[in-house]
């Protein structure tokens, strides 16, 4: 088993570390709880949620995050409006939780991909909630509006620092065990070597990094990473890649 003892850290929400560890761990990993950023939800926008989902045509989730505070919200509403989510697994999680279909890109896991997708070309009159957090990128929101839809946004949580726990990350290294990392996006990426500091960047960067978007490799390149893999977005597809990564440099 190439991934037999070694640490990878998992850098994501600790909310969403528990089904990736538990992959890790089934191919003889250690799956290292590193999570960089805390989901903090905003109460007031929360309760909100569910008057502005009645009143729209269409959901779009941008984030895991965002369907595990909101879902709770909206599980007892009569009707929903059509629904939709920026990546496969997220709407996978979605469908399960909603019962019903969930639009997602089928070729990418991005904004730029679901922007793609036919059913979403024709928004004149329409009105589309965009369920995320506070300061999300603007760019899906910027295009449907072009396209003539109604836009509002649920920024229903805020990104905040964690609290990683550096000495057992020093540990690790100090015995030779640390070998890889999980990022699944590019603030994580920006949060985790800002947080490591001066003096444990050169370990981050000699580490084996699995990504889910180019975009994200793009943002560790320029941290100075070099060693990078980029999947699809599933936990399935990323540990398949760090598997595959490290048969052929044992």
């Amino acid at each position: 088993m190439s991934l037999a003892g070694r640490a990878i850290l998992i850098t994501r929400p600790a909310a969403q570390i528990a089904e990736l560890a538990t992959l890790l761990r089934s191919e003889g990993a250690e799956p290292v709880d590193f999570p960089i950023i805390d989901i903090q939800p905003d109460p007031a926008a929360l309760a909100a949620l569910p008057a502005q989902a009645a009143a729209a045509d269409w959901l779009i989730f941008v984030s895991p995050s965002a369907i595990d505070l909101a879902w709770p919200m909206l599980a007892e509403l009569p009707a929903l409006p059509r629904l939709a989510c920026v990546g496969a697994a997220s709407a996978q999680k979605l469908g399960k939780l909603a019962r019903r279909p969930v639009l997602y890109p089928h070729a990418g896991s991005d904004s730029a991909a679901l922007l793609a997708e036919p059913e979403l070309q024709a928004l004149r009159d329409r009105t589309v909630l965009i369920v995320r957090g506070a300061d999300g990128r603007a760019e899906l929101g910027d295009r449907l509006s072009a396209r003539g839809a109604e836009v509002g946004y649920a920024d229903i949580y805020r990104r905040v620092d964690a609290a990683p726990d550096w000495t057992h990350f020093d540990r690790l290294h100090a015995a030779g065990r640390l070998d890889g990392c999980i990022v699944t996006s590019g603030e994580i990426a920006e949060r985790l070597f800002r947080l490591a500091g001066s003096g444990r960047a050169r370990t981050l960067q000699c580490l084996q990094y699995c990504v889910p978007h180019p975009r994200i490799a793009e943002r560790l390149a320029a941290l100075g990473v070099a060693r990078i893999v980029t999947t699809r977005a599933d936990d399935a597809a990323m540990v398949a890649g760090l598997k595959e990564w490290f048969s052929r440099h044992p």
